[in-house]
């Protein structure tokens, strides 16, 4: 049994009061919602009382939460957090191997340059990490300014401490000045490369949002 226009307005609005506008999610939910009312006006159900059964149901799915994986001090509604976590967990492990090999390697595997080849690659990761760290931060204001909610700019919004590692690699050097590469900045460095690799992939997939739901 079909719920009719005015019953799926007033589940649209319950939505709003629980403040959940997330593009990416919001019409699977109303979908949901609305597919579990209907399950039990089947079975006799009014409309009044399956709205009720259902939003009880529902409610512990809008309860902050928070991630190991974002970080403790990020919440939002356990929907979203469960929905990025699925996204996210793949780029965990890539930021994490990121770090971790490069420092790994060189430890077991000390490399040692030319200082003239030392300044070279100083300089360069310098430069690459001060293009890659205004890239991002065009992102972060794009989607600040934006206001528009979805799973990918909740993910977003996690990452950017991520870029601290970018700036210390890029400030302090990934060569000695004896010419050793130094396992740990290098480590920070390729750490915070695949943190702006990580922003801009879910910045991509936040605008294409934007186009299939036709916000833009």
């Amino acid at each position: 049994m079909e719920i009719t226009k005015e019953q799926q307005l007033q589940v649209e609005v319950y939505l709003q009061e629980k403040d959940f506008d997330f593009i990416d999610l919001n019409v699977e939910v109303l979908d949901h919602i609305i597919s579990d009312i209907e399950s039990l006006l089947i079975k006799n159900y009014s409309f009044e009382n399956a709205f009720k059964i259902t939003v009880l149901k529902w409610e512990k799915y809008f309860k902050e939460t928070s991630s190991f994986y974002f970080g403790l001090h990020y919440w939002e509604s356990k929907i979203v957090v469960k929905n990025a976590i699925k996204m996210f967990k793949p780029f965990y492990f890539l930021y994490v191997v990121a770090y971790i090999l490069p420092v790994v390697f060189l430890k077991l595997v000390p490399i040692k340059v030319a200082l003239g080849t030392a300044e070279f690659i100083n300089n360069f990761l310098f430069s690459s990490s001060a293009l890659m760290l205004c890239y991002t931060v065009f992102i972060f204001i794009k989607t600040l300014r934006s206001k528009v909610k979805s799973t990918y700019r909740f993910i977003l919004k996690t990452q950017y401490l991520g870029l601290v590692l970018l700036i210390i690699g890029a400030f302090v050097g990934v060569v000695k000045e004896n010419g050793e590469m130094n396992a740990v900045f290098t480590g920070f460095t390729s750490g915070g490369f695949a943190v702006v690799f990580i922003c801009h992939f879910f910045y991509k997939k936040h605008l294409e949002a934007f186009k299939k739901y036709k916000i833009l």
